[in-house]
């Protein structure tokens, strides 16, 4: 009997990535509304399930038969991992597919605070023709990446193509030829306190939460560059917030956010030389191809997995 698989994220998929799953032991049934709503369906039989977010809204203690999650993203803090673990069910994710785009992301971040971009669009809006002779190089900077997996590995070759000098800090540190240095996490305020620009790459779990913490900006450069592209619980906002409008810090970049969608009433958008945007760093035109790629093959594993035990 063929397993029966939810493709509850469609994501941006094409038709015939789709159709590729024909070539499987599979039945798929697809989702035609939104996964980030409540169905009232008998999810009993399912075996296997592609998701995001879809157990924010649907209880997973419905699906009796489920074996096999496959989520569309890196993270997996937002899967129900106790019940998971539990009940040994087979967990997946996508890694590396948005390390391209998020470490040009973190590359662009940086360029932007150093030339100034900010305030020459706005002096372009204004029609105003003045140099500003005070923007700044990448040459010879030391830069601390926080997390040596592969978004950290990425942004590493990318500011090494700059001739800088880029220290890797990990709970288990791993380098892959990209890093110039790496170290344990007992020398993450050193290597901290040396850096010209920090960008954190570090997932968050129960003892990550506020890792960058108010101890961590102030041991940072006053004209040091801060970057934080994983999720928002790793670092103290509040902290982040206080430092900047100290004066201390040359800018800031946010991708993600305890709070997600960022509320229009916060302060976090007012804030000078901080830049926002909307968890957008992973995006990219290659993400879709990559991510189906991933899913595709572990899918097609466990189906073969089962197919041995059974």
């Amino acid at each position: 009997m063929k397993k029966k698989l939810l493709f509850a994220n469609k994501h941006s998929f094409t038709k015939e990535m789709f159709e590729s799953l024909n070539g499987l032991d599979v039945e798929v049934i697809y989702l035609d509304g939104s996964e980030q709503e409540s169905y009232n369906m008998d999810f009993s039989d399912i075996d296997a399930v592609v998701c995001f977010k879809f157990f924010d809204f649907n209880d997973i203690s419905k699906f009796k038969s489920l074996k096999f999650i496959h989520t569309t993203s890196t993270g997996i803090d937002q899967m129900p991992l106790k019940y998971i673990d539990e009940n040994g069910i087979i967990l997946k994710n996508c890694p590396g597919v948005h390390s391209a785009p998020i470490s040009e992301y973190v590359i662009g971040a940086v360029l932007s605070i150093y030339k100034k971009f900010d305030k020459l669009k706005k002096q372009q809006e204004k029609h105003i023709w003045e140099c500003d002779w005070n923007l700044h190089e990448m040459i010879n900077r030391r830069v601390c990446i926080l997390g040596t997996g592969s978004i950290g590995s990425h942004c590493a070759k990318r500011f090494r193509a700059f001739d800088t000098v880029v220290a890797g800090v990990d709970p288990y540190p791993k380098n892959d030829g990209s890093f110039s240095e790496v170290y344990k996490m007992d020398k993450m305020l050193d290597e901290i306190a040396k850096a010209d620009i920090v960008v954190n790459c570090i997932p968050l779990f129960e003892n990550t939460y506020h890792l960058i913490d108010k101890k961590c900006f102030d041991v940072m450069k006053d004209d040091a560059v801060f970057i934080n592209v994983t999720r928002g619980g790793v670092v103290d906002f509040e902290a982040l917030i206080e430092t900047l409008e100290s004066g201390r810090l040359m800018g800031a970049a946010a991708d993600v956010f305890e709070q997600e969608p960022l509320p229009e009433d916060s302060r976090f958008w007012d804030v000078e030389r901080l830049i926002i945007t909307p968890h957008n760093s992973f995006a990219g035109e290659g993400n879709a191809e990559r991510i189906f790629g991933c899913i595709y093959n572990d899918l097609k594993e466990w189906l073969e997995t089962e197919k041995l035990l059974h």
